[in-house]
């Protein structure tokens, strides 16, 4: 396959660190620029940047194929070790996280992960999770105000506790009853039940047992999408499949070679 990555500007330090170790791990004939060129295959940074998104969605439309990358699931820590998720097609790939033969556990316990217990559903707070205005301009604009009244009417009496995503302003018009901050972990032991868009909060909440209702992300793969359907949750062993699934669409700067490979294996499976 013929790639091309977009090395865009407005990116942060260590993304376009993260870039050019992968352009030198490529396969050869590889492209890198700043801006789009035809390629079969195009690698974005940060799909939701202003000046990217775009270029993603005409790319497709183009007869081209996606593959974004962006901050990993877990492991977001560190330098050359840091992980960065990868989604073909957009901005997840929750229709193909679950699909051949597993994996195995060895990747996602070599992050010293854990997957807890289920947690069950009870009438605890729920927390909702916001969006940051780079989402806003690709699409989630409103979703959090018409989530949080969505969430009055289905569950009445319910504390919901709004989770403002870090280093970001809060969004107008969203109905809770107040705000839940500080380490996920901590937060998520608070609460009995996580709604969002496609925050990496539900792959959190997964390893921690706690239920989960999300529009889109990795975690539809295995989550319910509608509220009506809060009940159906994945049961411990489906959850554990799933993280050590994902596991693989996550990677850093120091197994570049070993991306690629898996890449153009994913690449070719789902074509």
């Amino acid at each position: 396959m013929k790639y091309g990555i977009l090395r865009a500007g407005g990116m942060a330090r260590k993304a376009r660190l993260m870039i050019d170790a992968l352009y030198q791990a490529a396969p050869a004939g590889t492209g890198c620029f700043d801006r789009y060129r035809a390629c079969e295959v195009l690698l974005v940074y940060g799909l939701g940047g202003a000046n990217r998104h775009q270029v993603g969605l005409d790319h497709i439309k183009a007869g081209g194929r996606l593959v974004a990358l962006d901050v990993g699931y877990w492991q977001r820590t560190g330098s050359r070790q840091r992980k960065w998720r990868v989604a073909i097609g957009g901005f997840h790939s929750p229709q193909y996280i679950m699909r051949g033969s597993s994996p195995g556990p060895a990747r996602f316990r070599g992050a010293g992960l854990k997957v807890y217990a289920d947690r069950g559903l009870s009438d605890g707070p729920i927390m909702l999770v916001g969006n940051a205005p780079k989402s806003n301009r690709v699409g989630a604009q409103g979703w959090s105000q018409a989530k949080s009244a969505e969430l009055r009417s289905a569950f009445p009496g319910r504390r919901i506790l709004y989770r403002v995503k870090p280093k970001r302003p809060g969004e107008p018009g969203v109905d809770h009853d107040g705000l839940i901050e500080g380490p996920i972990d901590e937060a998520l032991r608070q609460v009995s039940l996580v709604v969002c868009r496609h925050s990496n909060v539900a792959v959190d909440a997964c390893r921690l047992g706690v239920p989960v209702v999300c529009d889109d992300g990795a975690a539809a793969a295995i989550y319910p999408q509608a509220l009506a359907d809060h009940t159906r949750q994945p049961d411990l062993a489906l959850r554990t499949e799933f993280l050590h699934r994902l596991a693989w669409w996550q990677w850093s700067m120091d197994e570049g070679a070993q991306f690629w490979r898996w890449l153009d294996g994913m690449l070719h499976e789902f074509q």
